[in-house]
């Protein structure tokens, strides 16, 4: 009997590597790539403090061995990816980390219902096959605001499943017929896993099942932004 070929996601634009890590550390064995819009390791450890203990765990060979693919534009994936395939690309917390948008909201909705756009066509052309899905996850009141439905369905998408940021990631990891479910164990979170309380208890904007495995709900500008932690995109 031939086994399946593990699950294969692509994230993008995930800032500190701590979404891909959470993701791998919860089901060790879906294949997990990271990708992000910075153009080196030594950018992004600049940017995000924890990132070097991120990308050191995700990719070393005594650990995880997967990849981390960098200068990834999230809405021109294909020019980037090449010639791979995945089973879903996920995206988790989109921003421009334009501060500029912070003057008009009504100019910031317009702006990101542009780039959820660009990303939903975009993902499409590395998908593995009809069956292949596109992830997103938003905050607050961002999927009315930012018209997330209209931008899917211009695409020619279809949602199968809307589920809170803080219920078991099996709910829509995995697909609706539950095959591949059956295939994954969820792994133990230990205790070494678990971020800063503020990344936990949904004080920054969102409360994700994925945290108690290292997942941190980060600023685009990193460590570099300045202003109220209140203002987390």
């Amino acid at each position: 009997m031939t086994e399946n070929p593990p699950l294969r996601l692509l994230t993008v634009g995930d800032g500190d590597i701590s979404f891909s890590l959470s993701l791998k550390r919860a089901y060790p064995a879906i294949s997990v790539t990271a990708s992000t819009l910075v153009e080196s390791p030594t950018e992004l450890c600049k940017l995000y403090n924890n990132a070097a203990e991120n990308s050191a765990e995700f990719v070393t060979s005594n650990c995880w061995k997967e990849q981390i693919i960098y200068k990834v534009d999230a809405t021109n994936l294909k020019e980037t990816i090449h010639d791979k395939k995945y089973d879903m690309i996920l995206f988790n917390h989109p921003h421009l980390g334009d501060s500029s948008l912070l003057k008009s909201e009504s100019l910031a909705a317009q702006r990101h219902h542009s780039l959820l756009a660009h990303y939903f066509h975009s993902a499409q052309d590395i998908l593995s096959g009809p069956q292949g899905r596109i992830h997103v996850c938003l905050s607050g009141n961002q999927p009315k605001t930012w018209n997330v439905m209209e931008a899917a369905t211009n695409c020619g998408l279809k949602c199968v499943s809307q589920e809170s940021t803080s219920c078991p990631i099996s709910k829509w990891l995995f697909p609706l017929n539950g095959d591949d479910c059956q295939n994954y164990h969820l792994a133990e979170a230990k205790s070494h896993y678990k971020p800063p309380r503020k990344f936990r208890n949904g004080k920054l904007g969102s409360k994700h099942f994925l945290a108690r495995y290292g997942y941190r709900h980060r600023r685009t500008e990193g460590d570099l932004f300045q202003g109220d932690a209140k203002e987390m995109n």
